[in-house]
């Protein structure tokens, strides 16, 4: 599927910080905002773009060239009479769209899951569907949004001064080519706005609706709405599988620091090697096992923990996201612990000349890889992912702030104890749930 970007506008409210300049060109934690919008379509499988440009379109272009910087295909359409509202400038590409395609704003950044789930919809010949929000807390400036009512998966009414509505229009939609004589039909009547084609489609009955779940999505279109996309980009990095000390506090201090990272030319995979680096330095702290140098290595140990989210983070904000990258942050994850334990095992050793602590280390270990490879080699075997009925949070997370308050306390053996008697309560934990799992696929089949 191709994709038609409307960037055709001059943006007169964001005028007093663009200074002249397109305002899909300003930035957005470490992109442009254009550069979401393409990245994010490449991110849900489109590959071909056309985008509309007006004011400042030389300047636009120029920037982004044909698209091989991005790995796709771009080309330009000029809209001489940019002045006009945008239904204009969906009208001048019509000659580039024979079937079903993409509309998408230039300024508007979103959640490239929605786009994928809305171009999975199986629309009639002269049918549109538009990507709803029914989140009615989601936006920044609720006047000038617009606002739609939707029944039964269908757009009843559409306006920014509606009264009564249950959702906000996200600015997201895949067309049939007959938005072309829709839009030829409303411009005629000297209605020039995208709103007033889709109000034509509303009285056919044929504007679909596709509901975003709450999905990332914002229209930035004042500084203002810049500041609060940027807010919810960096909340919507948090995960599912986030443990809770990560929810709660890790993931609030590495976005902090993601914040001015993003700015510079560090990349994700820089990242996950120095992690390494640094823990081969927290190792020689440890190793001292002794005061100060215990409270500077388990700050380091919690430090690690928080950073070790940085690297996800950037990957996810600037698209760099990988399977290379993806499979191999856990396995330095390992190094990673594997040299902590060893470090405080040493120090705690030179300290104390206890040699119990050797196999203790060993058993920590074991414990922590074994966390990870039980549930990959169950989903290896199975297929399924092993999803506990009860749990109790023991994620790495917690796993770091233990072995961190270890070392600040001089606690290092009932840290270790800890760590792997409550490892091992998790390991039957998981035991439990693959046998039922397990009994379930036997039924199931």
């Amino acid at each position: 599927m191709k994709a038609l970007i409307i960037a055709a506008g001059n943006g007169t409210r964001m005028q007093p910080v663009t200074r002249g300049r397109h305002k899909s060109l300003m930035p957005l934690l470490g992109l442009r905002i254009i550069e979401r919008v393409i990245l994010g379509a490449k991110e849900a499988g489109i590959y071909e773009f056309v985008i509309v440009t007006g004011y400042k379109g030389k300047e636009l272009q120029e920037f982004l060239g044909n698209g091989t910087k991005y790995g796709v295909s771009i080309s330009f359409v000029r809209n001489n009479n940019w002045e006009k509202a945008n239904g204009i400038s969906a009208l001048v590409a019509r000659k580039h769209f024979r079937e079903n395609f993409a509309l998408l704003m230039s300024d508007h950044v979103f959640d490239p899951k929605t786009l994928i789930r809305i171009q999975r919809l199986k629309l009639k010949s002269d049918e549109c569907a538009l990507a709803i929000d029914k989140n009615l807390d989601s936006v920044c400036d609720v006047e000038d949004t617009t606002k739609v009512m939707v029944k039964n998966g269908r757009a009843i009414a559409l306006n920014k001064n509606l009264e009564n509505y249950n959702a906000y229009d996200t600015g997201m939609f895949v067309c049939s080519p007959y938005i072309f004589e829709v839009l030829k039909k409303s411009t005629s009547r000297g209605k020039n706005s995208l709103s007033d084609g889709m109000r034509i489609l509303i009285s056919e009955d044929k504007l679909r609706t596709l509901d975003s779940k709450d999905s990332l999505w914002a229209d930035c279109d004042t500084w203002e709405d810049i500041k609060f996309a940027q807010k919810k980009l960096l909340k919507n990095l948090s995960k599912p599988a986030d443990g809770i000390l990560s929810k709660k506090f890790n993931r609030k201090v590495s976005t902090f620091i993601t914040r001015f990272l993003i700015k510079t030319p560090i990349t994700p995979n820089m990242i996950s090697v120095f992690i390494p680096v640094l823990a081969i330095l927290t190792f020689f702290l440890l190793s001292k096992g002794t005061y100060p140098w215990l409270i500077f290595g388990g700050l380091m140990i919690q430090f690690l923990s928080i950073i070790d989210g940085c690297d996800g983070e950037i990957a996810r904000l600037k698209f760099m996201k990988s399977f290379f990258g993806t499979w191999l942050d856990p396995i330095l994850d390992r190094y990673v612990d594997m040299i902590l334990i060893a470090g405080m095992a040493y120090g705690y050793w030179n300290a104390t000349g206890n040699n119990f602590i050797f196999f203790l280390a060993i058993m920590v270990m074991f414990a922590d890889v074994l966390q990870d490879y039980m549930s990959s080699k169950f989903f290896m075997t199975t297929g399924k992912k092993l999803i506990a009925s009860f749990d109790f949070p023991f994620k790495r997370d917690v796993r770091m702030l233990i072995l961190a308050l270890g070392a600040i306390t001089g606690q290092i053996l009932a840290s270790f104890l800890i760590f792997v008697i409550t490892t091992n309560i998790k390991v039957v934990v998981k035991v439990i749930n693959a046998k039922r799992i397990s009994d379930q696929l036997k039924i199931e089949n």
